[in-house]
């Protein structure tokens, strides 16, 4: 269920990109807005919208929907049906707020602001064939409405039914289709994927008078899914001339400019760009992603030397890191980032991994430990200490740090998991099963845990039955996952089925994977089907990570 605001807010969105060449100021107008037909009208009329307008002030719905009903017997112009169906909506109240349109319309029969509303109230009711039905009522009178045959599109493509969406907007006279519903007919289009019908939509819409500057940001857009950078720049040139402050279309020709090796141009676009910090810091981030590290450097110094703000010195941590290789000056800089900045928790990842890669391990997780003891309800810092004591192979501590945890969070799921995995790692394979076992009783769509109980099984010879149930469960939880589609393969492989085990385990090796206990798992598959040039290509791949190389050998001198 939706929440009132969201529901209003729907209003507005929808109401808006119908009536949007008009302005959606003019067309759902506040509550303390009297127009001017309202307010030169009798004393009684004035009297009531007064009451209703100061009621609505205090939200006070009581007593404005009280001023609402005496205003609307008498005899009211349709801005104030409009205002009232509004208020109403905003308020929830959609059955009252129907009413009210259903009431609107029979005085105003050709208002089309009264029908969208009314259209409305069935939308924020999942009533989608309602709504639609309402707005084809409209369109017998008035068969060559484009913002009717707009907004049946609308309701479509807002519900996610791209083809009814597409077939809406072209019902529209083309010759006469406005630019805004060209714009939404060619965003159906793009979600349809039909690039070249959406371009001729948003080209011949650029063409027309009172276009408006989200037909050119789409335009853009479409181009650089179809991945024509050049008529991208051009189309992102044509929105930052209209709107030089439009901070956004300036950050994406820069980006597009990186992409197409012209850091240069780049660099000039940031400099006459839009004269504002966070939108020079914004720029430099793209430059720093995009692996143009020097130019992002220059843009960020003065703001070091100023210091301020203090996110600088993460960014130019990250180029000391990356481009200049120096893992100590990297520290350094991150050493200005407070406590309590936003910054500071992700600074503080990068710091532990910078004293770990530097070798200095221990002050990497006396840092971390220091850091969750003032904030023990930290998740990512927790996360973070486990990984480090178990990079730093002290298992035994990892699993206080996730005990310790668990009297805060006992029925976690993924604390669970760490621990039952830790357990295995330091050899406990009972208290790991046992573990994983509990995760599986508590929420039996656990899929990890699905996963290696059912392998674990396999491995131990018991239950093949079981296992391969608990598996299949968890491949179909969470598809396209390598290492479960080998859990299942090499289920099916002790169970002698040797077809599927090689279905699933070329399924696992498609996907992409280093992982040498699956390239193994293949050259064992391939190997029992006698195809002895793949099992030497899955031993090989094994070999480059495996953690006993001597096994590996082994299986390809047998070959």
């Amino acid at each position: 269920m939706r929440t009132n605001n969201k529901r209003f807010r729907s209003v507005i969105m929808f109401c808006c990109a119908l009536l949007l060449v008009s302005g959606c100021a003019a067309n759902m107008p506040e509550p303390q807005t009297a127009t001017s037909q309202v307010l030169n009208a009798d004393a009684a009329t004035t009297y009531h919208y007064l009451l209703f307008e100061e009621a609505a002030r205090n939200n006070d719905y009581r007593k404005a929907e009280d001023a609402l009903a005496k205003l609307l017997t008498l005899s009211p112009p349709p801005e104030l049906y409009v205002e009232a169906v509004t208020f109403h909506l905003r308020n929830n109240r959609i059955i009252t707020g129907r009413k009210v349109a259903i009431q609107g319309t029979k005085a105003f029969p050709d208002n089309f602001r009264l029908v969208l509303l009314k259209a409305e109230s069935y939308r924020l009711e999942d009533k989608l064939e309602r709504a639609v039905e309402v707005l084809r009522d409209y369109l017998e009178k008035h068969p060559k409405s484009d913002d009717a045959f707009r907004a049946i599109g609308l309701l479509y493509f807002d519900s996610g039914k791209f083809p009814e969406a597409v077939d809406a907007f072209r019902e529209s006279d083309e010759k006469k289709r406005s630019p805004i519903t060209r714009l939404y007919l060619a965003k159906a289009l793009i979600q349809l994927k039909k690039y070249d019908d959406a371009e001729k939509e948003l080209l011949s819409a650029t063409e027309q008078k009172n276009n408006i500057l989200e037909t050119w940001s789409e335009l853009a857009r479409l181009y650089e899914l179809k991945q024509d950078y050049v008529l991208a720049e051009q189309a992102y040139e044509q929105l930052i001339t209209a709107d030089t402050s439009n901070e956004i279309s300036w950050l994406r020709l820069i980006n597009l400019n990186l992409k197409l090796n012209n850091p240069a141009k780049a660099v000039e676009l940031v400099e006459i760009g839009p004269a504002s910090d966070e939108f020079t810091l914004e720029a430099a981030t793209i430059f720093i992603s995009e692996g143009f590290y020097k130019e992002a450097k220059t843009m960020l110094e003065p703001f070091a030397e100023a210091k301020r703000p203090v996110e600088v010195f993460f960014h130019l941590a990250l180029i000391a890191f990356e481009y200049e290789k120096n893992l100590p000056k990297a520290l350094e800089l991150l050493n200005n980032i407070p406590q309590g900045n936003p910054t500071w928790t992700k600074s503080l990842e990068f710091r532990s991994r910078l004293m770990y890669e530097l070798g200095k391990t221990d002050e990497a997780i006396a840092l971390v430990q220091s850091a969750r003891e003032r904030d023990p309800r930290s998740r990512f810092i927790l996360e973070l200490e486990t990984e480090l004591l178990m990079a730093a192979k002290r298992p035994k501590d990892a699993l206080k740090t996730i005990n310790s945890a668990l009297k805060t969070w006992p029925d976690d799921q993924e604390l669970l998991f760490t621990k039952g995995s830790i357990y295995h790692s330091i050899g406990e394979k009972k208290l790991a099963l046992e573990t994983m076992e509990q995760i599986i009783s508590n929420d039996p769509e656990y899929f990890k845990a699905l996963n290696f109980v059912g392998y674990t099984l396999a491995e131990m010879g018991k239950d093949l039955d079981r296992a391969l149930v608990l598996v299949r469960t968890a491949a179909t939880l969470a598809p396209g996952q390598p290492y479960i589609l080998d859990s299942l393969a090499w289920v099916y492989f002790l169970r002698n089925d040797y077809k599927n085990a090689w279905t699933y385990i070329t399924q696992a090796v498609t996907l992409g994977t280093n992982d040498p206990t699956i390239w193994e798992h293949y050259g064992d598959i391939a190997k029992q089907r006698g195809n002895i040039v793949e099992a030497q290509k899955g031993y090989e791949n094994a070999l480059r990570q495996h953690s006993n190389p001597a096994l590996i050998k082994q299986k390809l001198k047998d070959l």
